[in-house]
């Protein structure tokens, strides 16, 4: 992806969406101690890991180039959405 080590990419793009560990870990397929390995360099994601991070990031690239800058949360339910009376 970039020149930077994995572990700096996959903060710096979990930290840009406001996403956890948690969360990336879901959206990627993968648990969230596979991130937080990730994260803290102990280890390197496999061929396919590394491209569904990348598949993830040009996702979120074209949403917010299309102007839907969403994350994966669904905030349909959340309750500062709901409509007032």
């Amino acid at each position: 992806m970039g020149t930077k080590p994995f572990s700096e990419q996959v903060k710096a793009v979990r930290t840009a969406l406001n996403l956890s560990q948690e969360e990336l870990a879901h959206a990627l397929g993968v648990s969230f101690a596979t991130v937080n390995r990730w994260e803290n360099g102990k280890t390197n994601p496999s061929k396919l890991a590394q491209r569904q991070f990348e598949q993830f990031c040009e996702d979120k690239k074209q949403q917010v180039e299309a102007g839907g800058a969403s994350t994966t949360q669904d905030n349909s339910e959340d309750e500062n959405n709901k409509p007032t009376r």
